[in-house]
Formats: C-alpha cells, structure tokens, sequence
C-alpha cells in the first residue's frame, strides 16, 4: 500500500511541480482540452536566454506534452540549444524536443565548426540550423539596428563560408532554416541548396519583416522544395503589440496568411508559433487560438494537419517515429 502511495506522490510530482532548477515563472497548467494533439511547433524560445522568457525549456515540454503534441523545437538567437533538448528529453520522455543553433556573432557567424559541433552534441535532437537572425544585415536594416550585419550571399551566389555550412547540412540531413537574411539571400540560398540536394529546408517566418518574401517569392521558393512557416507572433505584432520589442515589426494578420495558404497550398506550410516573451500567450495555448483562427478565416481541419503534424514531422525525419 505504501508503494502504491509513494507512486501516485511520484506521478503528480512529475507533472505538477517544476524541477528546482527551472528558471522562470511557473507557468500556468490548466490548459484547456486540447486541439493540438500530434502537433509539432517549430519555433519556441525559452529561457535560459538573454532575453525575458516567460518559461524555460522544462516548462515549455511539460506544457507541448499536457497538450499532446508530438515534438517542439528550441530556439535561441544567441547560443546552440542542441545539448538543452537532449537533457529535456530524458526528463520529459513523453514528447519529443529538439535544438539547433543559429549563426549569429556570438557563434563566429557563418561558422561551420559551429554546426558541426550542434549536431555532433545534440546527435538526432541536434537538428536545425538557422542563418543569420538578429545579427543579418537585412534585420539590422530593416530595424534600422546598429552593427556590422552578416551576409549570407552577395549577387545572386551564396559566400564560400555559406556554402560550407550548406554542405554540412546536406551531409547530416540537418534542417536548413533561412533566419533574417533578405529575400534576395533567401533566393540564392534555396538555389544552392537545391544543387547540394537538401531536403530539408525551411523559410523562418516568411511573411514577416524579416525575410519579408512577396507572394512570388512564396510561390517560386515553394516550388523549389522549401516549406514556408507562418508564426503565430506575427499576428501579434504590430503598433498594438503587448511586447515592446514586437511594435516596431508590422502586423501579419492571420487573414493574409490564410489568403497565401489557399493560394499556394497548405502542402507547402508549417505552422509555428514563435512566442516565448513574457506578455504574449503560453506556446500550446497561442498554437490553440492559431488554429481556431486559421479555421475561421476557412482553413480546413485537413489543411491544418498537413502544417501543423505532416510536413513538420516530415522535416525532423519523425514522420513514421
């Protein structure tokens, strides 16, 4: 009997206290039902970071694995998140977490040591690498930032240091995300890709700011083989945003990217959220109202599975798993 009562301690322990290390607020656990079961997020960050997250990696797993979903992705503008997922995943076995790095400065950059070393740390949860973000020369100009930017491509061909970390990626069938770079890059980016074979390629937030890809673009990348995320942040952006760091971006209203889901195809989409900021809404809960939303402006339960479940999961290579 005593076994029995030390189990159950045990069992609502593991779900309903955070481990003494979390860093963070405690995060808010009565979700309601959830619509997001097998779902995959593509784009949460949490802390630690250098920037206020409202939960840190443990938080955001229990929460995505409450909410039944399948996998999410961490991401960190200013260090590799490969090893945080591989230590998440053996205390939250019930979903699947998974890293990456991104090349801003404060990993050398376009640094190929840098994604060799993410995958090799991380092993299969080691998985996406991001160009350059906050540190891009485009996202410095377009935010009108300080700085010496970071390029990924000049006229049309990628840089040498580019097409080194391209080769990599195509070697370990890693995920090639595109980050801040300008359209331009974008296009120059997806073309090398292509000729190195990589399957896996992802256009980060593609609607927003930054790349800020016209619907041409869309289409032509689409065509190409690459995924084009859509974020749920973006929607909250904009003059009215909660986040002070979110009103200098323009709003992306959820109407505009239903208008280029039936234009290009729901086969060509995933679904994100990239939320983390403290005033913005828990990751599950954001996904929820994302796809409430999508299916108000007559998005099909269907094409909503292919974003949020079949072509994310086909990304990570879990698909089957």
């Amino acid at each position: 009997m005593q076994a029995v009562f030390l189990t159950l301690v045990w069992m609502v322990c593991y779900w309903f206290c955070l481990p003494v290390y979390a860093v963070g607020d405690s995060p808010i656990i009565n979700l309601p039902q959830s619509t997001i079961e097998g779902a995959i997020d593509f784009h949460i960050h949490s802390s630690p970071d250098v920037i206020l997250r409202r939960l840190d990696d443990f938080e955001v797993a229990k929460l995505a694995a409450r909410a039944k979903m399948k996998a999410v992705v961490l991401k960190n503008h200013y260090a590799s998140t490969a090893a945080r997922a591989v230590l998440v995943n053996k205390i939250v076995p019930e979903i699947e977490v998974f890293g990456g790095v991104v090349l801003n400065h404060s990993v050398g950059g376009i640094n190929p040591d840098a994604v060799d070393a993410m995958h090799r740390i991380g092993g299969k949860y080691g998985k996406v690498v991001w160009l350059p973000t906050v540190d891009a020369e485009h996202h410095l100009q377009v935010f009108h930032k300080p700085g010496i930017g970071i390029k990924v491509a000049e006229n049309g061909k990628v840089l040498p240091e580019t097409a080194a970390v391209l080769k990599i990626v195509a070697k370990e069938n890693l995920v090639l995300e595109t980050g801040h770079i300008s359209s331009e890059e974008v296009m120059a980016v997806v073309g090398a890709a292509n000729l190195l074979k990589i399957k896996n390629i992802l256009i980060t937030h593609a609607m927003a700011d930054v790349p800020g890809l016209s619907l041409e673009n869309m289409q032509t990348v689409a065509a190409a083989g690459a995924f084009l995320e859509l974020a749920f942040v973006n929607d909250l952006m904009g003059e009215n945003a909660a986040d002070d760091g979110h009103k200098n971006w323009h709003q992306v209203p959820i109407s505009k990217m239903a208008a280029a889901i039936k234009l290009i195809g729901a086969e060509h989409f995933v679904m994100s959220t990239d939320l983390g900021r403290k005033p913005d809404p828990l990751p599950a809960e954001g996904y929820k109202l994302f796809v409430k939303k999508l299916i108000g402006e007559g998005i099909s339960p269907q094409e909503i599975d292919l974003m949020m479940k079949h072509n994310p999961a086909r990304l990570l290579g879990i698909e089957n798993g």
